[in-house]
């Protein structure tokens, strides 16, 4: 092993254990690393970032046309690994890393209008047969239901859902907890499914899992709800999309921003504003089909 790549191991433990990330993001930010000590060892940087290297390897990746949003993320993996050199006191200060940045483009986040999900979640209903079919459509469901993340859907727990008290329990990003309402008609669909695991003998403590009573694959669910979104007119197919619907749907319905923000778990509310542009759209739609002399 190089020694720019000594510290990696250590690196993903402390992102995991000290910094609390989730896994998939702990990954991305040692690939970013990764990346970034080659591109320094194969231009006789030193190992340890500095404000040259950094400022070269940014502008590298500008000419190869990256998103301004992997730039940044990619930044801020370099910060941090330099923030774990100095804890770990393999560094003895911090210096700058202060460098210009590509200025991120607000990107409006797609969704699904309420007419399609419906008819969407409606078809997927009437073609429950048996426990698999039943898996995919309270996927679906408990998705735009709850607005959570896919990780976070794959990792509940049957003891996590009270039927009682009408709430979900999710662990979310950063091993943070959050409360999240029920509606009827979700813990109406979550019963029969879990009527159906029981009818099946399938005793995993995982709500969701396969008749094997093995834990789902992420890919596995991305793939799942690509393909039950494939008739929408939605540009994206994902569980984010369903993520993002719901927090849309709330807002248009006059949900205040910042009960959205803890629903969704997020720690800031600039992560949550962007689904106000959705709503101001909404308001010119509106305005351009409706008033007299919008033309």
């Amino acid at each position: 092993m190089s020694a720019f790549f000594v510290y990696t191991d250590l690196f993903l433990d402390y992102l995991l254990k000290e910094r609390q990330y989730s896994p998939n993001t702990a990954k991305a930010y040692l690939k970013d690393l990764k990346q970034y000590l080659l591109f320094c060892e194969k231009n006789d940087f030193s190992m340890d970032p500095s404000l040259d290297s950094l400022r070269k390897w940014i502008r590298k990746m500008t000419i190869e046309q990256l998103s301004e949003r992997s730039i940044h993320r990619k930044v801020s993996s370099v910060r941090t690994y330099q923030k774990f050199l100095l804890v770990t006191q393999r560094i003895e200060e911090l210096t700058s890393l202060e460098v210009k940045l590509p200025k991120i483009k607000k990107k409006i986040p797609t969704y699904i209008r309420v007419g399609e999900l419906d008819a969407l979640l409606n078809q997927l209903e009437k073609e429950v047969k048996d426990y698999s079919s039943m898996l995919e459509f309270i996927i679906v469901s408990t998705f735009y239901h709850t607005g959570i993340r896919r990780s976070e859907l794959i990792n509940l727990k049957e003891s996590d859902v009270s039927f009682s008290r009408t709430e979900l329990k999710v662990l979310g990003k950063g091993n943070k907890e959050r409360i999240i309402p029920l509606g009827v008609e979700i813990l109406h669909q979550l019963q029969r499914f879990l009527d159906i695991k029981a009818e099946q003998d399938i005793k995993s403590t995982l709500i969701f899992c396969n008749f094997e009573e093995e834990k789902l694959s992420e890919k596995w669910v991305y793939t799942l709800v690509n393909r039950k979104l494939q008739n929408t007119l939605s540009d994206k197919k994902s569980p984010h999309v369903l993520r993002h619907s719901f927090a849309t749907h709330l807002l248009q319905n006059g949900a205040d921003i910042n009960a959205i923000k803890d629903l969704l778990g997020h720690t800031s509310l600039s992560a949550t504003q962007i689904y106000a542009h959705n709503e101001i759209d909404q308001l010119k739609k509106v305005y351009k089909d409706k008033h007299p002399f919008s033309d």
